[in-house]
């Protein structure tokens, strides 16, 4: 009976893992230049936090939270969202909207308690250190740490991918605009993470190279 409830609930989790990865997915193919972003983005959150020695509880939440952090892109129309030039203030300030239209989406699903923290993720992952991001203009701690950390691998796989109106820039301009930003536009803590992981990485790939 115990095994039988025990694999009923593994498979619940599996389902649900499977869940928001489709659900991140199909948010990505609305736009062919965003395919992949949000399960990128997801990888750069765990790395981070592995490397940062979270608990494996708090790392799946991560994970979750960082495979969500754009749906509510869904609210924003496609002539905003596809727009290839560049964007007119009022249509940046609806792109702004996103954070909060995707913590009313996932909160609509009522979400279980343990689910609860990956809220904080989707809607604060544009807030700045420095109290200049938004939706809230929170300032450092003040932000959850949810929300500081995925704003570090999210800028990292705006910065270092294509868009239409502009090719990915190279890795190492891209780990020095957050190597800049430390301390004003991110946190510290988190890009030094980043930074030192992706680090050992091409390491460990110029070895074996």
């Amino acid at each position: 009976m115990v095994e039988a409830i025990n694999l009923r609930d593994q498979k619940n989790l599996q389902l649900l893992d499977q869940f928001f990865a489709v659900v991140a997915g199909t948010l990505d193919a609305r736009a062919p230049y965003t395919a992949g972003h949000s399960k990128r983005v997801a990888e750069y959150s765990v790395m981070i936090a592995r490397q940062c020695e979270w608990p494996l509880e708090d790392i799946d939440l991560l994970n979750k939270s960082a495979l969500l952090h754009d749906i509510g892109k869904i609210g924003i129309r496609d002539d905003v969202l596809l727009k290839e030039g560049k964007l007119t203030d009022e249509e940046f300030d609806q792109i702004k909207r996103h954070p909060v239209i995707g913590e009313e989406i996932v909160k609509g699903v009522q979400l279980t308690e343990e689910l609860l923290p990956i809220l904080p993720g989707i809607k604060h992952h544009h807030e700045r250190i420095d109290g200049f991001g938004y939706p809230d203009r929170l300032k450092g701690d003040e932000i959850p740490v949810f929300g500081r950390l995925i704003a570090v691998a999210d800028a990292f796989d705006a910065m270092a991918s294509d868009r239409p109106y502009r090719k990915g820039m190279p890795y190492e301009k891209a780990f020095s605009i957050l190597q800049e930003g430390k301390g004003t536009q991110w946190d510290k803590e988190f890009v030094d993470a980043f930074l030192k992981k992706m680090e050992k990485g091409s390491q460990n790939t110029r070895q074996t190279g």
